[in-house]
This record gives structure tokens, C-alpha cells and sequence, in this order.
């Protein structure tokens, strides 16, 4: 991938098997772009211990995480790996709940002018969709959440 700062760096991504090509091919397409993408990690890494917030917090793409979905009881697509999440501090989780509006990670404000952030009409968006990915900025406000980092492309047989 590409670091913000024009650098070829390497990572790893955990994904399901069946999603693998598709996700290298996001890789490559952000690299034709020079999107630039702040790091690549595992969740498992020592440095975040499967913490999402951890993740987040640190401005991260990872994939495979068994976690719930905020707010639920209900696990989330990263915990089979069919889902990953890109330049987490950029691209924020919105959740709109009775109490108001809740952001991940605190205090981060969706500002789609800057690198790295994408939009529902970003080649990398795009490229996904046509691919069968959902992303997760397409989610309205009246599903409860809105989350701008996340790709997810669940089996149907799920």
C-alpha cells in the first residue's frame, strides 16, 4: 500500500479465504490511485489485542476482528473476516442512537476533502461495489449507524 506520505509499505490484512481476491484487488486499486492508506494491521498485533477502539484510535485498516457490532448483541461480518476497515481516524463510525449522536473514534469529524477518506462516489467505493461489497457510508442514518471505513461482502449462504 501506499502511506500518507507517497511510501510503499507493506502490511497484513486477515480476511476469509473466499474474500481474499477481492480485497487484494482494493490493495492494488488504491495503489494505482495513490490513495494513501496510514497502516495495515492484524487486530490480533500486540500492539491492539483485538481492541477495536485501540484500532480506530490509531488510524488502521484491519480485517479479521470477532467483535459485536456497537450498540448490539449481535457479532459483527469482521469476526468471520468478511469485512475490513480502512483508515479508521478518517473514515469514523457514526451511531445514531436516542442520546444523539455518537463518533468512533471520539473527537474524529468526517471531512471527505482530505486524502485518504473515502465517499460514496471514491473510485475505491465504486470499484468495491461492482465487485458485491456494501460499504457501510451507504448506510443511512435511519439504520442506526453510518460507518464510513467498512467494506463488508457477507456469503449468502450466512
Amino acid at each position: 500500500y501506499i502511506d500518507f506520505d507517497g511510501v510503499v509499505q507493506e502490511g497484513t490484512i486477515e480476511v476469509a479465504k473466499s474474500v481474499e481476491t477481492d480485497v487484494k484487488a482494493f490493495f492494488e486499486k488504491a495503489a494505482e490511485l495513490s490513495f494513501p492508506i496510514h497502516k495495515v494491521v492484524k487486530s490480533s498485533d500486540e500492539a491492539y489485542h483485538w481492541d477495536d477502539d485501540l484500532l480506530m484510535k490509531d488510524n488502521t485498516t484491519a480485517g479479521c476482528n470477532y467483535r459485536l457490532i456497537k450498540g448490539t448483541d449481535r457479532p459483527s461480518a469482521h469476526g468471520a473476516g468478511y469485512a475490513f476497515d480502512v483508515n479508521t481516524a478518517l473514515n469514523p463510525y457514526v451511531r445514531y442512537t436516542d442520546k444523539g449522536v455518537e463518533i468512533d473514534p471520539p473527537g474524529v469529524e468526517y471531512d471527505p476533502t482530505q486524502p485518504g477518506v473515502l465517499t460514496s462516489d471514491h473510485p475505491l467505493v465504486e470499484f468495491m461495489k461492482k465487485r458485491g461489497w456494501e460499504w457501510g457510508g451507504d448506510w443511512p442514518p435511519e439504520s442506526g449507524r453510518t460507518d464510513y471505513q467498512h467494506f463488508q461482502k457477507i456469503p449468502p449462504s450466512i
